[in-house]
């Protein structure tokens, strides 16, 4: 057995050393232009390696000068507390700590070893974690930032040791950003009542509120600013808070996602490892899950259980609806984040983050022109000069998308779900319910995606949108302004009262559009004017159409 483990070993090491020969013209030339990127990228093709080597055991493979170490068998209610191996991933230092305390003593001590880049007028730090590299200008920020990294240790070492207690299968997520927290970790600020204190670290932050629930009122009431929820045990609270707090109890050892629960590691790696036979099936798609848990929450996906009040649209979940609400209904309203290269503005992050890449592809292909028209160089001569670079084949995607409209023996076949959509159109005249913005495709038996023709909802959400479609209506375009008064203190057992009131008191500048035909879906607003001491001095209720949600 010991001979099978050295001869394993010792293929590691040939496969390492075989794949950093093939990579070395590279890292030279990355050496040369950056010595901390080039420290990150080593660190992180390492850490893949180790962690991608042993694919069916549940150790990870130790690296040069390191001790082996294997995962523990804790109870599940001794887990966060024993046999915990907390390992220092600082660059250059893999000292190993027990006692959590002495570990995240240890890791604040770094805070003296990080690295500067001095600039004209600030310095930049840089963390030295392994596979991190995030830099800043702040140095409080950075050491709210390294001593999460002591707490993100900890959930790492409770996780190493939960994949042997919950007998969990091994994660095959890409772990080169395991390390790799938030961007921006703010100030922990604790906003119990009566309570203003600030905190650097996570650990000393979570150790604060746990005095706060230990002594509440008969640990029941939640006293966060603006919360005020009642639980019936200390338990139950104190799983509350962690909503407030974001703490979490646990973290996969290899691509270092943490979660607030065991549950959710165990859902996170159970989702990676289904097997075909034993898997539970949506019986709406036909896809395979791991539990009947996950095959539960999966189909609460296809059935709409929420209604639009502007169109026909129905959406599973209120943040399906909210999200429906802000592309269709609010107009510019909604389109908040601004591109710094053109006048263009996207309703999310995500949206502006594909529409930056336009303009990097113009970039470079004005770049290639302009080469080509100053130096005179031909197409010919311009790809060979960039045939060094890697080039990576797109491959070819097969065929999947089939129109069910089509006679079966001349059956058109698309690879993509837009070419599909614009058959559909074009040849057989075929239309979205207003509302939507797209045709939806499934899997069917044979493997191919075909069009949904039938949408699963709630009874009362089919019966709302039946009994009173209208046709288009309005979008939430009207804006008014708003006055913000603070009218109550938080308390105990009740949360920050607020008065909102219109800032013209004259009703009558105020314009609400109403239809003249009366439709049994209008709503009755009241618009009362006050005083300064907030007594209302008029009142007047206008009929309108619009719903307000």
């Amino acid at each position: 057995m010991n001979d099978k483990k050295k001869n394993l070993k010792l293929k590691w090491c040939v496969d390492w050393l075989q794949k950093q020969n093939e990579q070395e013209p590279k890292k030279l030339s990355l050496q040369n232009k950056n010595d901390i990127q080039f420290i990150i990228q080593t660190n992180t093709d390492r850490k893949n390696f180790l962690l991608a080597a042993a694919e069916d055991e549940a150790t990870v493979p130790p690296g040069v000068d390191e001790a082996e170490i294997e995962p523990k068998h804790v109870p599940v209610h001794r887990l966060r507390v024993e046999d915990l191996c907390l390992e220092c991933e600082w660059h250059s230092c893999r000292w190993k700590f027990s006692n959590y305390e002495l570990f995240q003593k240890h890791v604040t001590d770094h805070i003296s070893d990080l690295h500067v880049i001095k600039k004209e007028k600030n310095e930049n730090y840089v963390c030295m974690w392994d596979v991190c590299g995030h830099i800043t200008s702040d140095f409080n920020e950075m050491c709210r930032h390294i001593n999460y990294h002591a707490y993100h240790a900890k959930l790492l070492a409770i996780g190493y040791n939960g994949r042997a207690t919950l007998n969990l299968a091994r994660c095959k997520k890409d772990s080169s950003k395991r390390n790799q927290l938030p961007p921006s970790i703010s100030e922990h600020r604790c906003l119990w009542v009566d309570c203003e204190f600030t905190f650097n670290s996570m650990q000393a932050f979570l150790d604060h509120v746990k005095s706060h629930v230990n002594i509440s009122e008969e640990g029941r009431l939640c006293s966060w600013a603006g919360c005020g929820a009642t639980f019936t045990r200390r338990t139950f609270l104190t799983t509350h808070v962690r909503s407030h707090t974001g703490e979490r109890v646990i973290a996969c050892y290899h691509c270092g996602q943490h979660f607030a629960s065991n549950r959710k590691l165990c859902d996170h790696l159970r989702r990676q490892n289904v097997n075909p036979q034993t898997s539970y099936h949506c019986d709406f798609c036909g896809a395979g899950f791991a539990t009947a848990y996950l095959e539960r929450e999966h189909s609460r996906q296809h059935v709409s259980m929420y209604a639009c009040s502007l169109c026909d649209m129905s959406a599973p979940s209120l943040a399906a609806l909210a999200l429906h609400v802000r592309y269709r209904h609010l107009g510019a309203h909604a389109h908040t984040h601004p591109c710094p290269h053109c006048a263009y503005r996207a309703v999310t992050k995500c949206d502006l983050r594909k529409h930056i890449l336009t303009h990097t592809r113009k970039k470079k292909k004005l770049r290639k022109m302009e080469i080509k028209n100053e130096e005179g160089v031909s197409d010919r001569e311009l790809s060979e000069e960039n045939s060094d670079e890697e080039v990576v084949k797109k491959p070819k995607i097969s065929r999947k998308y089939a129109c069910h409209m089509c006679p079966e023996k001349e059956m058109k076949i698309f690879s993509r779900g837009t070419r599909l959509t614009t058959h559909l159109v074009k040849v057989h005249g075929a239309q979205w319910p207003f509302g939507y913005s797209r045709f939806r495709y499934q899997i069917s038996e044979d493997g191919m995606y075909r069009l949904t023709t039938t949408r699963i909802e709630d009874l009362e959400v089919s019966k709302k949108i039946v009994d009173g479609y209208s046709g288009p209506k309005n979008t939430l375009t009207n804006t008014f302004e708003f006055d913000v008064k603070q009218i109550a203190e938080p308390t105990e057992s009740t949360p920050t009262h607020f008065m909102i009131t219109m800032k013209s008191n004259d009703v009558e500048n105020v314009k609400i559009e109403q239809k003249e035909e009366k439709d049994d879906n209008s709503v009755e607003i009241t618009m009362c004017d006050v005083d300064e001491h907030g007594n209302i001095i008029n009142s007047e209720v206008i009929k309108s159409d619009v719903m307000y949600t």
